[in-house]
């Protein structure tokens, strides 16, 4: 767990894999214990050498527990199964950052990093 801009995050890095050999990468972001007890998911895709970064508030992680996030940021065209949200939305979000709110009596983090 990390401190960012005063709210306590996990962090998971994740490498983008294909469902099919033709078909596009997506990196599975698991909702587990560790990112129940912090205020902000943060995701970072890696995809070769390059990374994206999706910065995801705890509120709009309820009840799931794993989502699959399109690793070049789009979702599949023409395919009739359409995610329930936009989970692409969230990528490089820091202003979503402000919206949390701040537990003050969560413990102290070992690191802080701002933005």
């Amino acid at each position: 767990m990390i401190l960012v801009n005063g709210a306590l995050c996990t962090i998971q890095v994740r490498p983008a894999f294909k469902f099919r050999p033709n078909g596009r990468e997506y990196a599975r972001l698991d909702v587990g214990r560790d990112i129940r007890r912090a205020h902000v998911a943060l995701l970072a895709i890696r995809k070769g050498r390059a990374m994206k970064l999706y910065v995801i508030p705890l509120t709009h992680l309820r009840n799931i527990s794993s989502v699959y996030i399109p690793a070049n940021g789009k979702y599949q065209t023409g395919s009739s199964k359409k995610p329930r949200k936009d989970w692409t939305r969230y990528e490089e979000a820091w202003h979503l950052l402000s919206g949390v709110k701040v537990r003050t009596n969560s413990g102290s983090p070992r690191h802080e990093f701002h933005t």
